[in-house]
C-alpha cells in the first residue's frame, strides 16, 4: 500500500513530507510523489502527522489477566516463592489472552517490553512483544533481550510477610553484590573446567596415539597410562544466568527507588567493567551525575502510573532533560499492564515536552530509544526503509496538543486500529 502526503516524523530527530510504500509488511520505499502501482490502495494522509508507533521499554502488558480470563488478575511475570530467579524468561509468562490493558494500538502503542515485576532482586530475562494477536510465538520481536532486576523495597513487602528474606536493605544490596561476586567466580571456574577438559582430551589422544605406535611396532608396551578425565563441571542455573550479566551479554535492567539506591548500584557493580547498567524509574537524579553521563547508562522512566507513590516525587524531569542533552538515552515508559494505564507513555512524554520544548527530541524517548534498548531497533522504533511498517497516523502531533487522535495505527503493514473502532474498556 502507499501512504500519500504526510507529514513523517522518523524517530530519529528528524521531520520529511514523504510519501511511504509497504510491502509485506516492510517500509519499501519514502520519497516525495510516489505514484501507485497497479492496484495499489493508497491512503491520503494529507494534513496529518505520522509517527512510529510507539515502544513500551518496560512493561507488565500481556501477563496479568483480564476479568474474563479463569485466573482474573494473576500475573505471572510475578514468581513469589525465591528473590533469586535469574533463571527465568519472562516469554513464559506471556499470554495474549491476559492483557488487562488491550487495544494499545488505538492509543499508538505498538511493541512492549515485558518484564518479571519488581518483587525480586533478580527476576529474570525480559521479551518484546507485537500489540495485537494471542500467540506469543509469533508476537515476540526478541527473547533474552536483558536481565531484570531489582534493588526497590517491594521485596520486604513481600517476603517478610512470609518470615522470608529479604527484610532489610542490608539483605537486598549485601546479597546483590554476593550474587555478582559468586557469578564472576562461577565463569572462572567453568572456564577452567573448560581448560581442564580440552587437556584431558588431548592427554587421552596423546595415550591413544602412542598405544597404536607401540602396537604396529609389536610392542608389548601399552603406550602409557591416559590421564583421569576431569571432573563433570556442575552447572548452575542461576549463577550462569547471571554470569551473562557480568560478560555483558545481558544488559542489567535494573529497577531503584532512591538516588542512594542507584550509587549503592554503581559502587558494587563498577567491579565488573562488562556489565551493561540500565537503570529503571532514575528518581532522584540531579542531572550531573557524571558517571552516567561518562558511561551513557541510559534511563528508564515508568513513573505515570505511580504518581502517588512518595518516591516518584524524586522524579526530576529536567534532570532527565540535562542527561539528555549531554548524550544519555532517555526512554518513556509507564506502568503498562494495569487498568487506566495505557495513556501513561504519553503523559511522561507531556512532561518532557514541558522543559523540552521539543518534540522531536521527545518523540525519540517513546520510539527508537527503547527500541534500541530492547534490541530491536533494527526492526522497529522508527520510520524507515527496510523496518516494519509499525506506523500511526494521528490528526495532529500529540506530543503537542491534547487535540490530536488516531486515525489509523499500522502492525507490521497490517491495519490494527481506525479511527471509528469501538473502544474496548479493558
Amino acid at each position: 500500500m502507499l501512504i500519500k502526503n504526510g507529514r513523517v516524523h522518523d524517530g530519529l530527530g528528524k521531520v520529511k513530507n514523504v510519501d511511504i510504500r509497504i510491502k509485506d509488511g516492510i517500509i519499501e520505499e519514502m520519497g516525495k510523489n510516489l505514484q501507485a502501482v497497479g492496484n495499489e490502495e493508497v491512503f491520503d494522509a494529507k494534513g496529518m502527522e505520522i509517527l512510529p508507533g510507539f515502544v513500551h521499554a518496560i512493561s507488565n502488558w500481556g501477563v496479568n489477566g483480564s476479568w474474563t480470563e479463569i485466573r482474573p488478575s494473576s500475573q505471572d511475570n510475578d514468581e513469589k516463592s525465591d528473590p533469586l530467579t535469574p533463571e527465568l524468561d519472562a516469554f513464559y509468562a506471556f499470554n495474549g489472552r491476559a492483557a488487562s490493558g488491550q487495544q494499545l494500538g488505538a492509543f499508538g502503542v505498538t511493541v512492549c517490553g515485558v518484564a518479571p515485576t519488581d518483587n525480586n532482586l533478580f527476576g529474570g530475562q525480559i521479551a518484546a512483544f507485537t500489540v495485537d494477536g494471542v500467540n506469543p510465538y509469533k508476537m515476540c520481536l526478541r527473547r533474552g533481550i536483558g536481565m531484570k532486576a531489582s534493588v526497590r523495597t517491594d521485596m520486604k513487602k513481600v517476603y517478610g510477610e512470609r518470615s522470608m528474606p529479604p527484610q532489610t536493605r542490608m539483605w537486598i544490596f549485601g546479597t546483590f553484590d554476593e550474587q555478582l561476586r559468586k557469578a564472576d567466580e562461577y565463569l572462572k571456574k567453568e572456564a577452567e573446567a573448560e581448560k581442564a577438559k580440552e587437556k584431558a582430551k588431548a592427554e587421552a589422544a596423546k595415550a591413544e596415539s602412542r598405544k597404536t605406535e607401540a602396537k604396529n611396532a609389536d610392542d608389548n608396551k601399552d603406550g602409557g597410562k591416559p590421564e583421569a578425565p576431569a571432573p563433570e563441571f556442575q552447572k548452575d542455573p542461576k549463577l550462569e544466568a547471571i554470569g551473562k550479566v557480568i560478560t555483558g551479554e545481558l544488559p542489567l535492567f535494573i529497577s531503584c527507588d532512591t538516588l542512594l539506591a542507584i550509587e549503592r548500584v554503581r559502587e558494587i557493580t563498577k567491579k565488573y567493567p562488562k556489565i551493561k547498567l540500565v537503570l529503571i524509574n532514575g528518581y532522584g537524579l540531579k542531572g550531573n551525575e557524571q558517571w552516567i553521563i561518562r558511561n551513557k547508562i541510559p534511563v528508564i522512566v515508568k513513573t505515570a502510573g505511580e504518581l502517588m507513590t512518595e518516591e516518584s516525587k524524586d522524579l526530576d524531569f529536567d534532570a532527565l532533560r540535562k542527561l539528555s542533552e549531554k548524550g544519555v538515552s532517555i526512554s518513556l515508559s509507564g506502568s503498562l499492564g494495569f487498568l487506566d494505564t495505557r495513556e501513561d507513555m504519553l503523559w511522561n512524554a507531556a512532561e518532557m515536552m514541558r522543559v523540552m520544548h521539543d518534540s522531536e527530541k521527545v518523540l525519540p524517548m517513546i520510539t527508537s530509544n527503547p527500541a534500541k534498548l530492547l534490541g530491536i531497533d533494527d526492526l522497529t522504533g522508527s520510520i524507515e526503509v527496510g523496518k516494519r511498517a509499525d506506523i500511526v497516523i494521528w490528526t495532529k502531533n500529540p506530543l503537542e496538543t491534547w487535540k490530536a487522535h488516531i486515525v489509523r495505527t499500522y502492525l507490521g503493514g497490517e491495519v490494527i486500529y481506525k479511527e471509528g473502532d469501538e473502544m474496548k474498556c479493558m
